[in-house]
């Protein structure tokens, strides 16, 4: 016992100890209540200072725009929780219980309970002060990012902004670039590309730093580390960039926008990586500087042209608000509008200056924008004047400020000849170190140039010409007056603007009724005057216009008419150009006092023969009588007087030159004048025989474009060029007797040659050299030629043409070959030895020998090949025959850069390569359709029906029952040679029976095979008469054709479907089809093999549909197969099923020769496979024949997934009278959601246009049907019974249509059903006539049909030759048109019913027709 307590004695005095403990610490409760609550006051105290030290370290921290610590926070809101807690335990919880009874009497258990409390409350203060020593209060806050751009969703931003995100997703682009001029929105587009790249998180971070004029590399990396929350203090660039380069390259995708660049940046220096694996950071560049953007090597530049139309106005009118809709207001508006140009800064600003404004503030502003001195519309000139003028100031070169302000000379939307501001130039001196005029017009180019890349001038759709946008122009016109210059065009001014005095340099005048002149003006710094009149009104020009006008350097009258020109034009010694063009007078001799005069103009001018006194202007460089069609005589040796000059510009004149050579004296001028002039000459020569025999020009590098015989100047297409390509027109010449020509042949870049005698061999007949600068040449009319080049002439010949580009051959009709002899071996391995090695062009037209156009060994070279066009070629076989080419070869053939092929009337070609690909034996189209393995698999009854097909079928005259060589267009082998091809053409062709045979194309197991003609857009076939397949034999797994976008075939009567099944799957950016006068066409769609069970959705985006002349034709696609789906199978296609499902599903029927049996997957899979995925269809009408050796057999199956009766069509089928076809089943009728238009014509067999009978339309969605088709033509349908049938009470669709057209129907009997015409919302004009069954527009109602029927949009009705119309609607006797302005109606007299259109107001509405049923007689 006494062991067991000492064991337990040290237990107990702990137990002890720790009684004690706790015992003295609740007695010190009792005994300490006043401590407590004092060191509970005194740390309260301390709370609160803390908490308010905090808070100054908060207000700061707001101050700054900084952000709280979430620690801090956290504190903050602890102490002011207690802070409230212990402030009312303090004030009432302490006072009133620690003492009672006045304080004599203490209460144990208040005074305890307080203790405790106090000193809890206490420990939990310590806490706080002790979490409340934070190391940082705040921290700067994140960047924001870029906020809202404003964009508008105009088609042609959206589309940009596309394309900029697309680029921005290439892995293989890093940088890319805005342009656009001034205040066209390039900013804004940037700001919405940044926005939706950080929603679509195509970046983690985005950037953007604004790098104006002055670049500043310290500021633009600041505003760059700023939006990525880096803080640069360092002052070295070395270690900023150093610093920004890391943060940028940290991990995170970054995209950086440089917005407003104006000169080249070094990214180096700025820290901004850029290329190579630095692929996570992009760049985005904004600048009105394509040329910098160039040099910082963009990899994609987007151009922002101005609003167009709609675009403009919708903005204008936000701008300017809803008074611009007021009808006086209206006109005047959109006035102001088109004068903005389209400029998004001037739309918006002359916008929001008007808003609420009245009528005549808006018409004062318009009058001001049209004087171009818009000075009181507030914030155009701040905010859009500066904006262009910046670009103008930055410009590097005086002689570009100059070429700029030049172009404000010209009217409004002007096509401003750039060879105008070439003689203006050096009229006025204004380029620096130019010897000739030919340099100074290169000089002037690239001004021009560089004026479009910096997006002060914009291209012009004219040659050699640009234009001035109106604001730019605007901007131009306020510079140069401050230069000067007073420019104005207004049509209504008679005389000149009135001036105190004229200290102008340059004055130019547009009016088409001036017809006043000052006379003795004085303008003593004048130094270019344009005045632009009418040549109808005769102009007095006083005598001493030009008195005071003695400095002028450049004189230019444009369309005036005047007898002589004033004699004060002597005093004008300082002139150096003078234009004188479409000018009417009788007398211009004054001119011999320009003796100074560089540049002469005479285009289009009435003057009938040049003056003698033109002698005297030795300095004359240029002479240009273009176009002076009345021009008849020169006089002798003025031409050769002229020492200096440089050019001469004679087309389109044809004067009666002296058929002489030397110095005889004759009534007009000698071409041998000509020889010893170191010129550029234009030149049009009627008369071959007016040419020099023997005499060459004696300058080796003279320029030249000549036509030589009648009429052949129309040859030369650039006859309005100045920069013209040395070019010959040759007709009806014997060549070789003129030494002129063979010298200039060898310097030719374009040859015409028509009619040319005793001409066989083209290349070295006419030059031994092989015409090594030729790059276009046309023959024609040249009935001799039989080679172009016959290389058994020479033993070691020059390659010929080696530089040609394109190359056209017509009515040659002994030309054999293009190429005769076999190609030189070592020409294919040294390229200067290859001939057509450029060729991008060949156009072969009426050459009716020739058989192929170049043998494989030669084309294989064509290697720049874009158009292939050969028309009316009789004899022609095939385009590149083999001739022996070596098979391992033929593999490295291409034509990478050939887009256009046309065949045109080539009744004989078999094929692109006949000697490719295997050939086959084809038989007739029905025995491939039903061949005979395939009718021992048949029921009895099913032979039966298909005996029937083959008797009906071989009475049909374009059917053969003989075995023939299949012709083929392309094979398996050639089609993969021009891989980039965009549009073929085929037309007139008696043999080509197949025109893609894709018979032995190798597609890998993984479906990813070698894309088939992936570019091709358009493709157009007519008048093949034994054309039977445009695919064929096509392989599974095949990928091609992605791109067509318009199928075309017309007279192709062997025709029987269109499409196969496998190529109308790949067909998704398909848009227009348009079939006609195809006899043996029945459907459209044909299923050709065991297609994979895939979603397969035909013609997404199809548009425009057109049918003519299709007697056969029963259907779009009549192979399909009739479900009633499974409980459990809501959709079919990739959204329920996974690939590697489908890919089962192909395993077994691919595994399959026997039939499946009923309920299988395999079958169900087969099934599926020509049935549109897109939505849950209820029964449908599909198919399961085909070309391939498949079972004739159709089956459909129950909710429960067994087979039923077969609801698709049969062999039989095609030809039973009584089976209704529609030719939209309505299992397709969903895929063809884009349909905007149809168009039916002679289709004989249709009876049905749109089948909604068996549309599932579920509970919970209605399906919208051809809710985009906004045209529907019908004509000539004899057995047409419905153009809608049927369908399901709550279908929705067709809400667009807005013509309807029908004529010749003669089995209609109405239009449509109530149903449908409440649907037709949109519909805007009907046209009905000659349909002899129609009795009533809009059928008799059922029951579930009682919806009142309004016609809202309907404003045209047409109702012609309709002999049994009796009413609109049987059942409805008035109609309301609230939009109705054209009613025409005819109706057959010997009827007592007719119904008629008349006008009512009774309910105060406009345009209320009632249209009502009538039964009187007339």
């Amino acid at each position: 016992m006494e062991i067991a307590m000492e064991s337990i004695k040290p237990i107990i005095q702990k137990i002890e100890e720790n009684l004690l403990e706790q015992i003295g610490q609740q007695i010190g409760y009792l005994i300490h209540l006043n401590s407590n609550v004092k060191n509970l006051k005194d740390q309260f105290q301390k709370l609160g200072d803390k908490r308010h030290g905090v808070q100054l370290g908060i207000d700061e921290a707001e101050r700054n725009g900084e952000v709280m610590a979430p620690e801090v926070e956290r504190w903050v809101q602890k102490v002011d929780n207690i802070s409230e807690g212990l402030q009312g335990f303090l004030e009432e919880d302490v006072k009133a219980n620690t003492m009672c009874l006045d304080g004599w009497c203490p209460n144990l258990k208040s005074r305890y309970s307080l203790s405790r409390k106090a000193k809890k409350k206490t420990l939990e203060i310590d806490g706080l002060l002790k979490d409340g020593q934070f190391p940082r209060m705040s921290y700067r806050p994140p960047p924001q990012g870029i906020g809202s751009s404003g964009l508008k969703a105009f088609e042609s931003r959206i589309s940009i902004v596309k394309e900029v995100l697309k680029a921005l997703r290439d892995n293989n682009i890093n940088m890319i670039a805005i342009c656009g001029m001034g205040g066209i929105g390039k900013t804004t587009m940037a700001k919405e590309v940044a926005k939706i790249a950080k929603d679509d998180k195509l970046f983690d971070e985005v950037a953007m730093a604004v790098v104006s004029q002055n670049q500043d590399n310290k500021e633009i990396q600041g505003q760059i580390a700023e939006m990525l929350g880096l803080k640069l203090e360092e002052n070295s660039p070395l270690v900023r960039a150093e610093r920004l380069k890391n943060r940028i390259t940290s991990g995170k995708s970054v995209l950086v926008i440089l917005d407003d660049i104006w000169d080249a940046l070094n990214l180096d220096d700025l820290g901004i990586p850029y290329g190579g694996r630095h692929n996570r950071c992009k760049i985005l560049l904004t600048s009105r500087s394509e040329g910098a953007c160039n040099q910082m090597k963009s990899q994609e530049i987007f151009k922002i042209e101005v609003l167009f139309g709609e675009e403009a106005w919708t903005l204008f009118r936000e701008m300017a608000g809803d008074c611009v809709d007021a009808p006086k207001l209206c006109p005047i508006a959109k006035e102001v509008a088109k004068e903005c140009g389209g400029l998004p800064v001037a739309l918006v600003t002359v916008g929001r200056a008007l808003e609420k404004k009245s009528e005549f503030e808006w018409s004062d502003a318009l009058q001001q924008l049209k004087k171009s001195i818009p000075k009181n519309i507030t914030g155009l000139d701040s905010k859009v004047y500066s904006s262009i003028k910046l670009s103008y100031d930055y410009l590097k070169s005086d002689e570009a400020k100059s070429c700029f302000l030049l172009c404000c000379l010209f009217p409004e939307d002007y096509d401003i000849r750039i060879e105008y501001l070439v003689r203006y130039g050096v009229g006025q001196s204004l380029l620096a170190k130019i010897d000739n005029v030919g340099e100074a017009r290169n000089r002037v180019h690239a001004i021009v140039k560089n004026l479009k890349r910096s997006f002060l001038l914009l291209d012009s759709e004219k040659e050699e010409s640009v234009k001035m946008h109106d604001v730019v122009r605007d901007v131009a016109i306020s510079i140069a007056e401050n230069h000067g210059f007073l420019v104005q065009c207004d049509n209504e001014m008679k005389e000149w603007p009135k001036k105190a005095t004229y200290e102008h340099s340059a004055i130019w005048l547009a009016s088409e009724k001036l017809e006043r002149h000052p006379d003795g003006l004085v303008c003593s710094k004048l130094e270019l005057l344009q005045l632009l009149c009418s040549a109808n009104t005769l102009q007095m020009l006083p005598a001493n216009l030009f008195e005071g006008m003695t400095g002028l350097k450049v004189l230019s009258l444009i369309r005036m008419s005047f007898p002589s020109l004033p004699e004060s034009i002597h005093v004008l010694r300082n002139l150096r150009a003078l234009r004188l063009d479409f000018c009417e007078f009788t007398d211009v001799s004054a001119i011999r006092a320009l003796r100074k005069l560089e540049i002469l103009s005479f285009l289009g001018s009435d003057i009938k023969e040049l003056p003698r006194e033109l002698e005297n202007l030795s300095h004359l460089k240029v002479l240009d009588l273009s176009k002076c069609h009345a021009l008849q005589r020169i006089p002798p040796g003025l031409l050769s007087s002229l020492s200096h000059l440089e050019e001469l510009y004679m087309s389109r004149v044809l004067v009666d030159w002296e058929p002489m050579e030397g110095n005889k004296e004759g009534a007009n001028a000698s071409l041998a004048e000509l020889m010893s002039l170191s010129i550029a000459l234009k030149i049009d020569i009627p008369n071959i025989e007016v040419l020099p025999k023997h005499i060459p020009f004696e300058n080796q590098m003279i320029k030249f474009q000549i036509s030589v015989g009648e009429r052949m100047y129309q040859n030369l297409a650039e006859t309005d060029s100045y920069l013209f390509k040395n070019g010959l027109a040759l007709g009806r010449c014997d060549i070789a007797k003129r030494r002129m020509l063979l010298q200039l042949l060898a310097k030719c870049e374009i040859l015409y040659l028509k009619e040319i005698k005793d001409l066989k061999n083209i290349a070295y007949e006419l030059d031994k050299e092989g015409f090594q600068c030729l790059k276009v040449l046309e023959v024609y009319d040249s009935v001799n030629v039989e080679y172009v080049i016959d290389a058994t002439l020479h033993q070691t010949p020059r390659a010929a043409f080696p530089i040609l580009e394109s190359l056209k051959l017509s009515f040659l009709d002994n030309l054999k070959e293009i190429y005769h002899c076999q190609f030189p071996e070592r020409s294919l391995t040294d390229a200067k030895l290859g001939c057509f090695r450029n060729l991008r062009s060949i156009l072969l037209y009426w050459c009716d020998q020739l058989k192929n156009v170049l043998s494989l060994s030669i084309a294989r070279g064509l290697v720049q090949l874009q158009e292939l066009n050969i028309s009316f070629g009789f004899h022609m076989e095939e385009i590149f025959p083999k001739e022996g080419e070596d098979e391992k070869a033929l593999d490295k053939i291409m034509f990478p850069q050939l887009t256009l092929l046309k065949l045109w009337s080539l009744p004989r070609l078999t094929g692109f390569c006949t000697g490719m690909g295997p050939v086959q034996l084809v038989q007739s189209s029905l025995n491939q359709e039903v061949g005979s393995s395939e009718t021992d698999k048949l029921t009895t009854s099913e032979k039966a029906e298909v005996t029937d097909i083959q008797q009906h079928n071989t009475r049909s005259d374009f059917l053969v029952s003989t075995p023939l060589i299949s012709h083929k267009l392309f094979s398996s082998t050639t089609i993969l040679w021009p891989p980039n091809l965009e549009e073929l053409r085929l037309s007139t062709n008696d043999s080509i029976e197949v025109l893609f045979d894709l018979d032995g194309l190798k597609v890998d197991s993984d479906r990813q095979g070698i894309t088939t003609l992936s570019e091709l857009k358009y493709l157009r076939v007519g008048n093949s008469s034994k054309l039977a397949y445009m695919w064929k034999n096509v392989p599974r797994g095949i990928q091609g054709f992605q791109n067509l976008t318009l199928i075309e075939v017309s007279d192709c009567n062997h025709l029987i479907y269109l499409i196969p099944l496998s190529i109308a799957k790949l067909l998704v950016k398909l848009q227009s089809i348009k079939l006609r006068g195809c006899d043996a066409i029945k459907n459209i769609v044909q299923r050709d093999g065991e297609e994979e069970a895939a979603d397969i959705i035909m013609f997404p985006k199809v548009s425009s549909l057109s049918l003519e002349y299709l007697p056969n034709l029963v259907s779009l696609c009549i192979e399909a197969y009739s479900f009633e789906w499974p409980s459990n199978l809501k959709t079919i296609g990739s959204e329920t099923q996974s690939p590697r499902k489908l890919k089962k599903i192909d395993e077994e029927l691919d595994s399959r020769p026997h039939e499946p049996r009923i309920g299988s997957l395999g079958f169900l899979g087969r099934c599926l496979e020509c049935v549109p995925h897109s939505k849950n269809y209820g029964p449908m009408a599909v198919s399961d024949q085909g070309t391939t050796n498949k079972s004739q057999r159709s089956y459909s199956v129950k909710k429960e997934g067994t087979l039923t009766k077969p609801k698709g069509p049969r062999a039989s089928d095609i030809n039973n009278s009584a089976k209704i076809w529609s030719l939209f089943p309505s299992n397709l009728i969903e895929c063809l959601k884009n349909l905007e238009s149809v168009n039916l014509r002679r289709c004989d067999s249709i009876k049905v246009v749109f089948q909604l009978e068996e549309l599932n339309v579920e509970e919970s969605q209605v399906a919208p049907v051809l809710d985009q088709l906004q045209k529907l033509h019908l004509n000539d349908l004899p057995k047409l019974m419905h153009i809608w049938k049927k369908g399901p009470e709550r279908i929705m669709g067709f809400g667009n249509l807005r013509l309807l057209e029908v004529e010749n129907c003669n089995n209609l009997t109405n239009l449509f059903s109530p149903s449908i015409g409440k649907l037709l919302v949109m519909l805007e004009e009907i046209k009905v006539t000659k349909c002899k069954k129609i009795e009533e527009i809009l059928a008799i109602a059922r029951e579930e049909e009682e919806e009142e029927i309004l016609f809202y949009k309907v404003n045209s009705i047409w109702l012609k030759d309709l002999p049994n119309l009796q009413c609109f609607c049987k059942e409805k006797n008035a109609f309301e048109w609230p939009s109705l302005k054209k009613i025409m109606s005819t109706y057959s007299k010997e009827r007592k019913n007719r119904w008629i259109m008349t006008y009512s107001n009774k309910s105060k509405q406009k345009n209320k027709w009632i249209m009502r049923h009538n039964n009187k007689r007339n």
